[in-house]
């Protein structure tokens, strides 16, 4: 082109522009957040677990610390209550920033180091918990190898009280740090699209991005936390993580509060600050890293028709393509991350890792044994190898994102094993407009599954791109026979029902919900209508999404999908899809879409316009229009092209 190297400049400083003002918009942000966490942030803490975190934003608003908060932190702490490994990565984040500057009194800073050297950093400290403590999950390994390595860093030299100097506790935490990021890059969150878990790792890799000394794990975290971004890029609905999710609680679903939404606010610029939600985006707030703009710019793009397909974690099963084994303990961290804790494959590890630390997941692995024992003796195998109701092994997720709506699914994910809080699928049209289905594990809300957070029985489920049929097979043996579907009616502009169909608009966007039995609805206790529950131990539900620009009118809408024709026998169904065409399902059947077979599970790690990366690499690109951003783990190093 003959005028090319005048063209050429113009973008780069287009691009230049583009960045900066881009860097500025999260500079106003930020601010903008710590002036609201200083004034708003919950003084309470969930129990005083995060109050240490409105401290850290005071402190960066250039106001003094109240000792005091910091005095009840150290409580919480020698408390020694479950989830203070939280708390005590915002210690160490607030002792680094004292480092750099003053902040504490000498007294104060003295009760601070006499907690970090006192604090049992794993489960092979051989001094007894005196409370129940959860190491073993995913978000919670990872936090209290944080801890440690930073807690050693800071006392090279001391002895802590378990009896290891501070350099010892750097290579114990190393050690498991470089695995653990090492399985989040290669097989992503097994504790998939966690709005509630993500805000807990943005917290940790922020403090590995800011103070690990060992470069590798810094820029290796910084890549972990880019991967991270980018799941949040794909997969939110205007600041709602709406998705299908490996943990999900009932406050998340019912306060509309998703606790990974001022992560977002700060980073996309959508969402909203919430004042119990203030660990990972205070981290945030106060670290050195920056989300890449590529990212950033996938993360508001609603103008466009997104589909994005990714797989999440692994199967027990396929370990060894992994280089991975049953017999080794670091690699059972791996399953104990997934809570496949009593896996046949696995389970005698585990028992090892149980009676050797004192760390019991489980107390009952001799009565699993057993089972899979007496199974391989009569079958020649092990024909229930699903009996974990915790397990989190490979979810194949498909979103997808319209301007007027967004729909996820984990499909096929472990269909009729017990459940805990896998959430295999939800349509979003808005923060409030939610639609999911569940079998719900107790009709109140204080257990795990209960009314409307996780499965007593997961479902099969499958996505294609608008539509999601969800069918049900309960055993007699469960206590509560129906399953049923969240509408709260009164998030939605309108509500309709016609034949065996119920209808709903937010704005431009459209659900469609069928049930194959009669349905009813339900109020709760404040009289609120948001429950539609179909009796019966099995159920076919379909769900379709349309839009204005989609479907036309929403009468259009209706009276096209109403004369739609559905055929559902026993655990099977035919539907005729006015968008997608004929849609065949079945229990123990394939997927088909006009009448071709699609697979339900993936070979990529991200599969949508802006990466298609393989499951299990080490490197990763993502490309929005021109630029393209690498992420090399194995070198640690990330480059715009």
């Amino acid at each position: 082109m003959k005028n090319s190297r005048y063209i050429l400049p113009f973008f780069f400083f287009l691009g230049i522009f583009f960045s900066v003002q881009g860097q500025d918009l999260f500079e106003e942000r930020r601010q903008q957040y710590i002036d609201y966490c200083t004034k708003e942030g919950d003084t309470e803490g969930q129990g005083g677990r995060t109050i240490i975190f409105k401290e850290i934003t005071r402190v960066a608003g250039g106001l003094s610390i109240d000792e005091k908060r910091v005095q009840e932190t150290l409580d919480v702490i020698y408390y020694n209550r479950d989830c203070n490994d939280f708390t005590l990565n915002g210690l160490l984040r607030l002792e680094y920033q004292n480092r750099e500057k003053a902040i504490l009194s000498k007294e104060m800073n003295g009760k601070v180091e006499d907690c970090i050297l006192d604090f049992k950093y794993w489960w092979d400290d051989a001094r007894r918990d005196t409370t129940y403590k959860c190491y073993h999950t995913e978000n919670h390994q990872a936090l209290y190898h944080t801890a440690e390595l930073l807690a050693g860093q800071l006392y090279k030299d001391k002895v802590f009280k378990d009896g290891m100097t501070g350099v010892q506790h750097m290579d114990h935490a190393k050690e498991r740090l470089v695995r653990w990021l090492d399985f989040r890059f290669r097989f992503g969150f097994s504790e998939w699209l966690s709005a509630t878990y993500y805000d807990v790792e943005v917290l940790l890799l922020c403090n590995l991005y800011d103070y690990a000394e060992d470069p590798l794990i810094k820029s290796r975290a910084g890549l972990v936390l880019d991967m991270l971004m980018f799941d949040l890029a794909l997969n939110n609905y205007k600041g709602v993580l709406g998705t299908t999710t490996g943990r999900i609680y009932a406050p998340t679903l019912l306060t509309h509060e998703n606790p990974i939404s001022p992560v977002m606010k700060l980073v996309f610029g959508v969402g909203q600050y919430l004042p119990r939600h203030i660990m990972g985006s205070t981290a945030l707030a106060t670290t050195t890293y920056r989300c890449p703009e590529v990212i950033t710019k996938i993360g508001t793009d609603y103008s466009v028709t997104m589909r994005n397909r990714q797989r999440n974690s692994i199967e027990v099963a396929d370990a060894p393509e992994y280089g991975l084994s049953y017999d080794n303990e670091l690699d059972t961290h791996l399953f104990w991350g997934m809570q496949e804790f009593i896996h046949p494959l696995a389970i005698r590890m585990s028992k090892y890792i149980s009676e050797m630390h004192d760390a019991w997941p489980y107390r009952d692995y001799d009565r699993y044994i057993k089972i899979y024992d007496d199974q391989i003796a009569k079958y020649g195998k092990v024909i229930t190898p699903d009996l974990d109701r915790f397990a989190l092994s490979e979810a194949n997720i498909e979103t997808y994102r319209t301007p007027d709506y967004m729909i996820s699914c984990a499909s096929d994910f472990r269909p009729g094993a017990i459940g805990y809080q896998q959430h295999p699928w939800q349509a979003t049209l808005g923060s409030k407009a939610l639609v999911f289905t569940n079998h719900p594990g107790s009709e109140h809300l204080n257990v795990t599954p209960n009314y409307w957070a996780g499965n007593a029985v997961l479902p099969r489920a499958a996505q294609h791109k608008n539509v999601v049929v969800c069918i049900y097979n309960t055993p007699k043996s469960e206590k509560l026979h129906f399953t049923h579907a969240y509408i709260p009616k009164d998030a939605f502009d309108e509500v309709v029902e016609k034949g065996s169909w119920v209808f709903a608009r937010k704005d431009d966007g459209y659900i469609a919900i069928y049930s194959q039995h009669q349905t009813r609805w339900k109020a709760n206790a404040e009289g609120v209508v948001n429950d539609l529950i179909a009796d019966g131990l099995q159920n076919v539900w379909i769900f379709e999404m349309g839009s204005k620009k989609e479907s036309g009118s929403f009468s259009k809408f209706v009276d096209t999908i109403s004369k739609s024709t559905v055929v559902a026998n026993n655990l099977e169904v035919v539907y005729n899809s006015p968008s997608q065409g004929k849609i065949e399902f079945g229990w123990a059947s394939p997927f088909k879409i006009k009448g071709k077979k699609v697979s339900l599970r993936g070979g990529y790690r991200y599969d949508n316009p802006y990466s298609k990366t393989i499951f299990n690499s080490t490197k990763m690109e993502i490309k929005k229009g021109s630029e393209i951003l690498v992420l090399d783990f194995e070198t640690g190093k990330q480059w715009v092209e």
